[in-house]
């Protein structure tokens, strides 16, 4: 997704309500929390997420813990506005380059024991899949991620060990628990701002998908 200056989103300033969704993208965050992250006032993020509510970009859930607060969260709403940019498009070709260089990553990764999950498929939709387009604002790509063995599912403490044996601080306790999935999405975006990673499945939403690595498929997979 690519973000104009000066042109809303959902009637709020583009960079509010990408700083917005990104703050509670990882999970339902609190209304306060979200303020503090931006820092604004928790009266104009009230506002700004209610009109982001509305326009689809964020799911909203009141009371979720008995404290009567309202909890966000822009996951699994398909639009990519935590991963926008305000980047000129890229040519065909350039999106072509860092396709292939993801898929490149994917199998080091997967070929990497001592990672806690594996990428078992990825997935390239939007304006990728259209052949008539050549503009393009970024790559959106869909990865799942499975534990890599039965025994990471079998402690929930592994995801907090492996987080503390990276040597990364972390400002909040669910940073921590989601490390090995932020982990695996930075190594495959490789600090380029034109990858959009996404994990909710996009045939929720569309059905311009194309498959372009699946686990079971490779030859050196171990099935």
């Amino acid at each position: 997704m690519r973000l104009q200056r000066g042109v809303l989103v959902g009637g709020v300033d583009p960079e509010l309500a990408r700083d917005l969704s990104r703050a509670c993208h990882t999970a339902w965050t609190p209304l306060e929390f979200i303020a503090r992250q931006v820092r604004r006032d928790v009266a104009e993020v009230e506002v700004a997420l209610t009109r982001l509510v509305e326009a689809g970009y964020l799911r909203v859930i009141a009371d979720r813990d008995g404290s009567g607060q309202e909890f966000h969260t822009s996951e699994d709403t398909g639009g990519g506005l935590a991963n926008a940019s305000f980047q000129k498009p890229i040519s065909r070709a350039r999106a072509q380059v860092l396709l292939e260089g993801v898929l490149e990553r994917t199998r080091a990764y997967n070929a990497d024991d001592t990672k806690p999950l594996r990428i078992s498929e990825v997935a390239v939709f939007g304006s990728y899949t259209r052949p008539d387009v050549d503009q393009l604002g970024d790559l959106d790509l869909a990865i799942v991620l499975t534990p890599r063995t039965e025994e990471w599912l079998q402690d929930s403490h592994n995801p907090l060990h492996y987080a503390r044996a990276s040597g990364r601080t972390f400002q909040r306790f669910v940073d921590q628990l989601f490390w090995p999935e932020t982990e695996a999405k930075m190594l495959l975006r490789n600090r380029s701002g034109y990858i959009s990673l996404h994990t909710e499945d996009p045939r929720r939403f569309t059905d311009s998908v194309q498959v372009l690595y699946r686990w079971g498929d490779q030859p050196d997979a171990d099935v």
